[in-house]
């Protein structure tokens, strides 16, 4: 017949398992996400870029008009 040790000894070795094994089930669901993440996060970074760069272009050439004619600059 089990004992309260045995009991408690054999739920101690089934939580371990569990816990192994649904780590293991995350890890595997996470993993695609963790890509399209990266992936999302390096699609910003470049939209980002793209957009500061046209930003500085137009302010440039904004700024060139306003001294040619003569324009005080808006206060922003």
């Amino acid at each position: 017949m089990l004992t309260k040790t045995d009991f408690a000894q054999i739920k101690k070795i089934v939580h371990e398992e569990v816990q192994t094994e649904t780590r293991k089930v995350v890890r595997e669901e996470l993993k695609p996400i963790k890509e399209d993440v990266a992936k999302i996060r390096k699609d910003i970074k470049t939209i980002v870029a793209f957009f500061d760069r046209e930003y500085l272009e137009l302010r440039h050439r904004v700024e060139r008009i306003e001294n040619h004619l003569n324009l005080p600059a808006l206060s922003a």
